[in-house]
């Protein structure tokens, strides 16, 4: 059978591996690189930056436990460049799989198409044509705009630009509290930058718990970022050195003169029309129209990631190319539950939830009262779970680790585990992970480490 995949994002060339494990012919197309934002501008070089500038923020700390010597500051110049070779290392490694798996990469842009063939350029602006049985899409996002608010890359710039650093701002206007927000918030201003994160909505990570999201405003606020909720910028004047900023906060408008603009309102599928009208297959500017499996009207059309609009993650994305594969080979498989789609932020603590965290009946247990946690000096942070009888339905976690020790919740959700069945693992001591175990037996009634 012959595969097409349009995009090698983390739900392109996933789908694309996987297809071939199950025999397919597979050609992947790809406009840019392989990886995606994810790995170019996203995700992974995020991450680097943040891993880089993790000393600077938990020095204090590690001076109250006997590290002896002062704070030189940050060579921005070698951070950039571990940036640069997490995302190589990541990108070849991708390339690496895909050869071994001998599948077809075109470095182009698919344009139309003739009945089941593909028409496009290459990188060389040479025409290809690609006959396929099943077409995979996966265009993947775009950066969201405001009006008024347009990007230039210089002044007003956007998630893809954030992340060059070839200078750091002596100011940093920041609009937008997401995920994507708070993670610049705290590399900027772990490297000098004096930060200004404005929200419309009335608290950061909109949607999240607020009592776990208090505990990240909080920290983000002993960095210094100044963080405005509740409002919005009204307008922007650019000089050729910075820009004129008055922001309305409530009935009042207060004013700023900011280096740089970071829009960081989050991203839109990338809606490209020339690609989907001929398919007959519904679509808006929210994304393509598919169901649990996947699928579209036209069965032959499948769409992953980002384009559908359902839950814009790379480990969403992935998934749903294994999804797609295994319905496409008529593989028995499970249908999405992006309700179990584990949503991660990677500040400093950083932040994970997933399932419904505004509703069933809420156990909390704290960090402070966790012994690795006290032997790291670690005093924020706390585990919140959602129950809904002997049922787990949610749970967010704010402190260390919590990025991957939401995957226990993921688990546990997925594969229906009752809180008794949970109580029964043994956590290894002492861990962070006790925490959820400590959770569960408050759930439960019968707490050990807490009264």
């Amino acid at each position: 059978m012959k595969i097409v995949i349009i995009g090698g994002g983390p739900g392109g060339y996933v789908a694309a591996i996987r297809a071939a494990q199950l025999g397919g012919e597979i050609t992947l197309i790809e406009k840019d690189t392989v990886g995606g934002t994810c790995v170019n501008r996203g995700c992974i070089p995020t991450k680097a930056y943040l891993k880089g500038v993790d000393p600077v923020i938990e020095f204090k700390k590690y001076q109250s436990m006997g590290l002896l010597g002062t704070l030189q500051g940050i060579d921005v110049d070698k951070l950039r460049a571990h940036a640069k070779k997490s995302i190589v290392l990541s990108k070849s490694g991708i390339e690496y799989l895909l050869k071994q798996h001998s599948i077809r990469i075109i470095q182009g842009e698919a344009t139309d198409y003739h009945g089941k063939m593909i028409l496009g350029k290459d990188s060389q602006q040479t025409s290809f044509e690609v006959i396929y049985d099943k077409l995979i899409l996966a265009l993947g996002s775009v950066p969201s705009a405001i009006p008024g608010l347009a990007y230039d890359g210089s002044l007003i710039i956007s998630s893809d630009e954030a992340l060059q650093l070839n200078t750091v701002p002596a100011t940093l206007l920041i609009v937008g509290g997401g995920v994507i927000g708070v993670e610049m918030a705290t590399i900027y201003a772990a490297l000098g930058t004096k930060v200004t994160m404005v929200e419309m909505m009335n608290q950061i990570l909109p949607g999240e718990d607020p009592e776990c999201v208090q505990v990240l405003h909080q920290q983000l606020q002993k960095l210094g970022i100044q963080i405005k909720t509740g409002c919005k910028v009204e307008k922007v004047e650019k000089t050729a050195t910075s820009c004129k900023v008055c922001i309305q906060d409530g009935t009042s408008t207060i004013t700023g003169d900011f280096s740089q603009i970071l829009v960081a309102t989050g991203r839109k599928p990338f809606v490209q029309e020339n690609l989907l009208k001929p398919l007959s297959i519904p679509y808006s500017p929210k994304g393509v129209s598919s169901n649990q499996w996947t699928e579209t009207v036209n069965p032959d059309v499948f769409v992953i990631g980002d384009l559908n609009g359902q839950s814009m993650l790379a480990h969403t994305a992935s998934t749903e190319g294994k999804v797609a594969c295994a319905r496409i080979f008529q593989q028995e498989t499970n249908p999405m539950h992006y309700e179990w789609m584990p949503r991660c932020v990677y500040t400093i603590p950083e932040l994970a939830s997933v399932g419904v965290t505004n509703q069933g009946k809420p156990f909390v247990f704290p960090y402070s009262a966790n012994g690795r946690a006290r032997a790291a000096g670690i005093r924020e942070g706390k585990i919140k779970l959602f129950t809904d009888g002997h049922t787990l339905i949610g749970c967010t976690i704010v402190g260390q680790n919590a990025s991957d020790m939401i995957s226990m919740a993921t688990i546990a959700m997925s594969q229906r585990l009752s809180l008794d069945q949970l109580e029964t693992v043994t956590f290894p001591h002492p861990t962070y992970s006790e925490v959820f175990l400590d959770a569960l037996e408050m759930a439960i009634g019968k707490p050990i480490h807490i009264a």
